[in-house]
Parts: C-alpha cells; sequence; structure tokens
C-alpha cells in the first residue's frame, strides 16, 4: 500500500550529481556541442538545485516535542521512525519527551524556542494547553506544526499545518464499521482516551457521528487514560455492571486499550457476548487480533508514514514553503477479519 497525505504534497528524498561535460567543433558539429553545452548546463542547474534541496535538508534544524513515547508501541515506533528519517535526510533533530507532563512540555517548547529551531512540531499533550505555547513559537517567528494529535482550536491559528491521522474520521469510520456489525439498536460502552486529550476527544466525536441516525446507545463512558492495565480494569467493571445480553461491544480509544478490554472479556468468557471496536490502531501486532477475531474492527494508522510524512513537511516549512492544505491527513483504512488480509499492512 502506497503511503499518501490525502490532502497534500508527497515529499520525496532528493539526490544530488556532478555533471560535467565539454565540446568542441565547427558548423553542424559546433551547433550539436551547443546543444550539448545547453543540456548539460540546463542538467547542471537542476542538480545544483538538487544539491540547494539537500542543502537546505541537512542545514535544517527542526524541534519537536512529543508526547510520551514510552506509552504504548505506536508512540515509540513513532519517536524510533522521526530519529531514523532525520538522520536518513541529514536533518539535526532536537527531539524531546515530556513523558505525558504538559508543563513539561510547555518548558521544552521554549527549550526549542531558544535554540533558534527552523521549525518546530508540537505534538500536544493536551490540546488547551498547547495553545499558549504554540502562540509562544508563532511570536518568535518560527515556523510551528502539529503533530499526530491537534492544537485547541484557539491555537490553530498560530501554527502552519497540522499532518497525520483525522482522529475524527478515524472514529467515524469504525462506528460505522460497528453499525454494520451488530445493526442499528446495538448497546455499547466506551473506554476513551486521557481527559483533555485532543486525539480522544476527537475520537469520541468521531463515535457520536458514526452512530448518528441510528438507534445505537452509549451505556457508560469511562477513560483508559491511555493505560492498558487501567482499561482492563474499566472493562472488568463494566463486565460487572452489565450482564450477558446487556451490551453488544465496547468501543475504545485505540488498540491498547482493546487489548486490555480483551483481556478481561476473554478472563470473564465472555468472547463470544461483548465485541471490541478500537477506534484507531498503530501496532502491527494488532493485524492479528483482528485475524483471530478479538477486535472486530479498527482504523488502521501506520507510526512509520505519521512520522515521515511530519518531518518532510517541517523541512519544507523550515525552508520557508507554505503548505498546500492546513489539514494533512494520512490514510487510515478500517481493517476487520473479512479485508485485513487484502490491504498490505506490511508495508506499514
Amino acid at each position: 500500500m502506497k503511503k499518501k497525505l490525502l490532502a497534500m504534497i508527497s515529499a520525496a528524498l532528493v539526490a544530488s550529481m556532478l555533471i560535467t561535460g565539454c565540446g568542441g567543433g565547427s558548423g553542424s558539429d559546433d551547433a550539436a556541442a551547443t546543444d550539448d553545452a545547453a543540456a548539460t548546463e540546463d542538467s547542471a542547474s537542476d542538480d545544483a538545485a538538487a544539491s540547494d534541496d539537500g542543502a537546505a535538508s541537512g542545514d535544517a534544524k527542526i524541534g519537536m516535542v512529543v508526547n510520551y513515547s514510552g506509552q504504548d508501541p505506536y508512540q515509540t515506533s513513532y519517536y524510533d521512525t522521526m530519529v531514523s528519517y532525520a538522520k536518513e535526510k541529514g536533518v539535526d533533530l532536537q527531539i524531546l519527551d515530556p513523558k505525558g507532563d504538559a508543563t513539561t512540555q510547555a518548558n521544552q517548547i521554549q527549550d526549542l524556542i531558544n535554540m533558534k529551531c527552523d521549525c518546530i512540531i508540537v505534538w500536544p499533550v493536551n490540546g488547551e494547553t498547547a495553545v499558549a505555547s504554540v502562540r509562544a513559537i508563532n511570536k518568535a517567528g518560527i515556523p510551528c506544526m502539529t503533530a499526530n494529535t491537534n492544537v485547541a482550536e484557539a491555537g490553530e491559528e498560530f501554527i502552519k499545518c497540522y499532518v497525520g491521522p483525522s482522529n475524527v474520521e478515524e472514529g467515524k469510520q469504525t462506528a460505522q464499521e460497528m453499525v454494520k456489525q451488530l445493526g442499528e439498536d446495538a448497546k455499547i460502552v466506551e473506554i476513551s482516551g486521557p481527559a483533555g486529550y485532543t486525539t480522544s476527544l476527537e475520537r469520541t466525536q468521531g463515535l457520536k457521528e458514526g452512530i448518528e441516525g441510528t438507534n445505537v446507545e452509549i451505556l457508560d463512558t469511562q477513560t483508559g487514560e491511555g493505560n492498558r492495565e487501567k482499561a482492563q480494569q474499566v472493562m472488568e467493571n463494566y463486565l460487572v455492571k452489565y450482564a450477558a445480553g446487556e451490551i453488544d461491544a465496547v468501543y475504545t480509544f485505540d488498540d491498547n486499550a482493546a487489548y486490555g478490554a480483551w483481556n478481561a472479556i476473554e478472563a470473564a468468557g465472555r468472547q463470544d457476548d461483548v465485541k471490541i471496536f478500537a477506534a484507531a490502531s498503530g501496532s502491527y501486532e494488532t493485524m492479528q487480533y483482528v485475524k483471530d477475531g478479538k477486535i472486530a474492527a479498527t482504523a488502521m494508522q501506520s507510526p512509520h508514514f505519521d512520522a515521515q510524512e511530519a518531518l518532510d513537511m517541517a523541512v519544507s516549512l523550515a525552508a520557508g514553503e507554505e503548505p498546500a492544505e492546513f489539514y494533512n491527513y494520512i490514510e487510515t483504512p478500517v481493517a476487520t477479519q473479512e479485508n485485513v488480509d487484502s490491504l498490505g499492512l506490511e508495508e506499514w
């Protein structure tokens, strides 16, 4: 499956090479030589431009604050990809990890401003508190963008663009598949993501949009705090509260929460009673859960494409380019047991 942004330019790595040539003669040979020289000059100009692009990429100092690289497999893969891709492109990447603390992240962003980065990427811990930080970046005259998770709407005027998944669309697509599998009268519970986390809020919004116009009822919503063990505890409580036949499914914030939910459901012997739908998944491990029917459906999101597209955009912004679109979404197809083998997710 080819990676792509649904509404933006595709980025390519540039390789430079030196071309030299000479010619001489008279008459028609002179004309041919002139043509050759012109062609050589054009080629050299193109190569010089390529070299300039490469230099711009290599000279760019890109700052980034992530959310919490060790919290789950997706964020770990994203972080590792960002670091390795920066080395591949010759980018000076200053990447900082606040480990899920919004105050620490704000301080780290100030550090990146002081480093005089050419562009700063923000993966907000909290969309609301990040508004002050992106405002500060903008005031310092540094291009700023958000990645994977957007800042609250009040902060969008201070950033150039967003690159990553459409969290609302992911949630909506998965919810629509849930309705398709369960029918329009299903009763469900939700394990949401961390409170105040933009991605969590948007995926819940997607759930509501996906079931709009149906009789699907959300009986209960509790946060799993983005933690597998916490999600398992929440699911265990749901299974005590709702007996067999009283709920048809659980809709989880992500695959990490889905794993926790599955552990609780399997331990209670209710695999045939409660289905699991994960708003989005970013771990290759999740494919096996889908193949085995443990997760009924999930939007698949590649941490590798997510990170690469973000860095490519940051390099462009550092070079003074303007994005063609404000929202630049990566592709997130919905995987089910029936179609997962045909999606080509091995490339992710």
